[in-house]
């Protein structure tokens, strides 16, 4: 049966299979060159592939890079209102798209989108979405036309029928959030369409509730789906929000996340909501609401509902509650805007009337923790690009400072008040390589707490109220 030339010719076939080397000993030399020219052809085969592959990549996190670039920032907190998000390709590339753009007039535009598909197509369409919104709105703030909810879903109708006529859509959330000038009290006003898009819901966060508002089923298809679609005022839904009450809306890819790869057992939508009410609550409780979508995710993640079907975007935006007591502030990262961080905080302490040396201890942790994180935690991108969230509230024994960032991991170690020394030494020593350690928090610290949710990292700083001021002998002990 072996015999080449007898038999059934079962080496032969063998022989003729250009991905098997194997040879008889009896092999000549012609036999020889001819499975050699065949073992280098397949071999210049296979590295053109891998190459194409490296170039495939390469070109993938170029497109990634570019996309990311002209996002507007994933978070920030303003005098008046805050809004924050969490952005997850499936692949390198997402057809989601966010915009919040402030408005002269004070109001903002918030538009929340999802392309039809996803990869390397959705994100062409949604980076040409995104740049003609720009264009679009510009145009409009410098005629002094009034923006409104029904009149940029209609001009985006008529930029995805002339662009891609029958080739793509897109389901969005349109929104003008108009925030009161100064009494926070006062209720903010939110009108909105839904263009093929799930409507929002509202998270009260002092009556822990939440609710939808729009009864009528107002809304339109999805942008671009079919020619001669006409946005009107009458699906315009208009929402009085409290202070306390915060807007989340997110694309279709969130009812999506499933506990298998294959899809089939998906978030249960009342799971969905319960989680998304709990992190909000406890969020804008706490002073954490900035990274209320990357905490919302990590608990979907901890029920086991980890694989993602689609590309997946959560947007939580409102007016901004401020806590007494608490500190918080969003910021991009460089190192002058790191020393008007540390300036605003140190002012902040000293209308709370902290003593000037603790004040002063908590400007060198936050210096030193920003710097960390911009020098080695940041890639040049979100150097750009990126924000860090802040927190600061005392306790009875010690001011903690908490900071938010999406930067590579730091060290899991995690450091427990109480044993100084011995701690700090070793998550120094743990962290030298990273950049991400200094000999200068033994001396500022008793405590230090890292976590990591997804792609956001927790890191929590206990400073020592030595020397107390008589009135700061009491605090929050939570």
């Amino acid at each position: 049966a072996l015999d080449p030339e007898e038999g059934s010719g079962f080496l032969k076939k063998i022989l003729a299979d250009p991905m098997c080397y194997y040879l008889p000993k009896s092999a000549g030399t012609e036999v020889l060159m001819k499975r050699l020219q065949r073992v280098i052809g397949a071999r210049r085969i296979q590295q053109f592939v891998e190459n194409q592959v490296v170039e495939q990549r390469k070109s993938l996190a170029l497109a990634a890079h570019v996309q990311r670039s002209m996002l507007s920032v994933r978070a920030m907190m303003g005098e008046g209102g805050f809004y924050t998000t969490w952005w997850c390709p499936q692949e390198s590339v997402s057809g989601d798209l966010y915009e919040a753009i402030l408005l002269p007039d004070g109001r903002r535009l918030v538009l929340l989108g999802d392309i039809q598909g996803h990869g390397t197509n959705a994100a062409l369409v949604m980076m040409a979405v995104q740049v003609f919104l720009r264009q679009a709105v510009s145009a409009h703030v410098r005629d002094s036309r009034p923006l409104t909810p029904d009149l940029i879903a209609n001009q985006l109708q008529e930029f995805f029928r002339a662009s891609f006529a029958d080739v793509s859509y897109m389901t969005a959330f349109v929104c003008i959030h108009d925030l009161p000038e100064s009494d926070r009290e006062q209720p903010s006003v939110l009108s909105y369409i839904c263009c093929g898009a799930a409507d929002p819901v509202f998270i009260d966060t002092q009556a822990k509730s939440c609710r939808t508002a729009n009864p009528d089923k107002r809304g339109g298809i999805p942008v671009g789906l079919m020619p001669g679609t006409v946005y009107t005022a009458g699906d315009v839904v208009t929402v009085d929000l409290s202070p306390s009450t915060v807007c989340v809306v997110g694309t279709d890819g969130q009812q999506d996340i499933s506990q298998d790869v294959e899809g089939a057992e998906k978030i249960p939508p009342k799971l969905l909501e319960q989680i998304g009410q709990e992190i909000v609550v406890d969020a804008a409780a706490n002073g954490a609401i900035m990274v209320a979508p990357a905490k919302f995710m990590a608990a979907c993640a901890e029920f086991g509902y980890d694989k993602r079907q689609d590309d997946v975007t959560v947007l939580i935006f409102g007016a901004r509650m401020p806590h007494k007591g608490i500190y918080e502030a969003t910021t991009l990262l460089s190192p002058t805007l790191v020393d008007v961080a540390a300036q605003e905080m140190g002012e902040w302490c000293a209308r709370e009337g902290w003593p000037e040396e603790l004040t002063g201890r908590v400007q060198l942790v936050l210096e030193e923790s920003l710097m960390n994180v911009y020098d080695h935690g940041f890639t040049e991108l979100q150097r750009r690009k990126d924000v860090v969230s802040l927190r600061l509230r005392r306790k009875l024994e010690h001011a903690e400072l908490t900071v938010w960032d999406y930067g590579r991991p730091p060290p899991s170690l995690k450091v427990a008040a109480g044993v100084t020394e011995t701690a700090l030494a070793l998550v120094n020593k743990d962290m030298g390589g990273h950049g991400r350690g200094r000999l200068m928090m033994r001396q500022l610290c008793d405590g230090i707490q890292r976590q990591r949710y997804g792609t956001l990292n927790e890191t929590i700083f206990h400073i020592p109220w030595d020397g107390l001021k008589q009135g700061h002998e009491t605090g929050d002990s939570k």
